[in-house]
């Protein structure tokens, strides 16, 4: 499969934005979480959108790399300067969530999923994931500046997902994508990312999250630093913790890790 060739410049984003926002497009750089921490240490705006066409280092959680190194991805972050506290920082990464899933089906037939934290699911497959970095000041006990990079998968790249990850990545698209699909979709996450944002602490988000879930009710592997916790995935509460009941009837309440779906015959 080649690369495809999207129309995809700020012009074209612009027309589609319900708000004034400064973007900022590259061809090839590290990462564009890289690229809007630089620009938050020299006093850059929220709302400032840093697009990479192409990214060499590409970062997932945990210290992971994110693939994306194809043009068929579209790979951003937002610059944020949120009045909250650090550990109310992940509801911007669920009402990023959120507002990806939001846009994948305002402007395909396809239907998403969330994953619990941060990552995009279509027919059991990762399309996209979410990284959100934040500085804190020190004084008043809030963030500095919040930055939300979004990496979504259009569809495979020239070549197909390598072999560690083909069983368990995906595009938006199987294979061919509408040459608009790029910047319509950079635009609509933009759009309804700030839907929500406006009255983050209010937490409407929330309910599609849960509804969207894809772990709840399943069996999961909750991997917190060296440790592990099973048990099956009973809900997501307002503070978008993970609540695990394990086997001994055990509840554990989970505000970061990773949860991996445990394979079962059922499944």
């Amino acid at each position: 499969m080649e690369e495809k060739e999207f129309i995809f410049d700020e012009l074209s984003i612009k027309k589609e934005l319900n708000r004034s926002h400064k973007i900022y497009i590259y061809n090839k750089e590290g990462s564009s979480n890289n690229i809007a921490k630089e620009l938050c240490l020299k006093g850059e705006k929220e709302g400032s959108v840093v697009i990479v066409k192409s990214q060499t280092n590409g970062k997932g959680r945990m210290g992971r790399s994110f693939l994306s190194s194809s043009e068929n991805g579209l790979y951003m972050s937002i610059i944020l300067r949120p009045q909250i506290n650090a550990e109310e920082c992940v509801s911007i990464t669920v009402a990023g969530a959120v507002a990806v899933l939001e846009s994948i089906e305002e402007l395909t037939d396809k239907k998403a999923e969330i994953k619990w934290v941060n990552d995009i699911y279509i027919n059991d497959k990762k399309c996209c994931g979410i990284l959100t970095e934040s500085a804190m000041d020190i004084n008043s006990g809030k963030l500095q500046y919040a930055i939300i990079g979004i990496g979504v998968n259009l569809c495979p790249p020239s070549g197909g997902f390598d072999k560690e990850i083909e069983d368990i990545a995906c595009g938006v698209y199987e294979n061919d994508c509408p040459k608009d699909f790029k910047y319509k979709l950079c635009a609509k996450i933009i759009n309804n990312f700030f839907k929500h944002y406006e009255v983050l602490q209010e937490k409407n988000y929330l309910k599609l999250y849960r509804e969207r879930s894809c772990i709840i009710g399943k069996i999961v592997d909750v991997y917190v630093g060296n440790e592990i916790v099973s048990g099956t995935a009973i809900d997501i509460d307002d503070n978008a913790n993970l609540i695990v009941e394990d086997s001994f009837g055990k509840i554990h309440t989970f505000n970061s890790g990773e949860a991996r779906v445990r394979k079962t015959k059922k499944q």
